[in-house]
């Protein structure tokens, strides 16, 4: 079903549907399935500082236990790791720190990973990792004295894992001219997320709140149409 059927002629379903047309109408790479709290990402890198302390190298499981269960002897301080952040945290099996975790700490720029021959890997791409460790932005977060430090540490590194795109938002809110004072999760989704990305529904932050705004033009029963379909 085409989306742009719920209200024709609506210019927000209009993109929608040619946004959703598009391979790749995902956009930018980005953390995928987890939901952060400031005070479980702290509580995982100060339980990194402590197994591997003065930004020590830990070598990490380079493959999932399904396939090989038990630990070498080389990731028995990783095990020990990934309980006790499970423990505290309340997230981070050995696979899931390994293959979203890190990734996305790393995209934080909050730890540094290598690969086997201790080179560090690029944080957005694709390489073979066999060692991690904190980084100095990282100890900046833990060591930080005021709650305000913690959150402007932790925001930026947020803002660095999606791609700028908390700084779009701010803008958009604090312009007076938009007239936009909250963006919903799905607004986001739909509209912001297609700023400034190399595809053929790349639209600029005017356009966006233009969308935003055609969007909010529909009855609640329509958005929830749009959100399920």
């Amino acid at each position: 079903m085409a989306i742009n059927n719920i209200n024709s002629g609506n210019k927000a379903l209009e993109f929608i549907d040619s946004r959703t047309r598009n391979e790749k109408y995902r956009g930018s790479p980005s953390s995928e399935h987890n939901r952060y709290v400031m005070t479980q990402i702290i509580d995982i890198l100060i339980l990194l500082d402590k197994y591997a302390p003065n930004q020590n190298l830990m070598t990490i499981r380079t493959t999932d236990i399904s396939k090989r269960p038990e630990n070498y002897s080389e990731e028995f301080l990783y095990a020990q790791f990934c309980n006790e952040a499970k423990q505290k945290a309340g997230i981070g099996t050995q696979d899931a720190m390994r293959k979203n975790l890190f990734v996305d700490l790393h995209r934080m720029g909050l730890i540094e990973r290598y690969d086997k021959k201790k080179e560090p890997t690029d944080s957005f791409s694709r390489q073979n990792v066999k060692y991690v460790s904190i980084s100095n932005q990282g100890l900046k977060l833990i060591k930080a004295k005021t709650i305000l430090d913690k959150y402007f540490i932790f925001s930026k590194g947020i803002d660095s894992l999606l791609g700028g795109y908390i700084d779009i938002i701010l803008d958009i809110l604090r312009d007076k001219e938009y007239d936009i004072d909250k963006i919903s999760i799905y607004e986001y989704m739909f509209f912001v997320s297609a700023i400034g990305t190399e595809s053929s529904f790349n639209i600029n932050t005017d356009k966006a709140v233009e969308l935003i705004k055609e969007y909010r033009n529909l009855t609640p029963t329509q958005r929830r149409s749009v959100i399920e379909i």
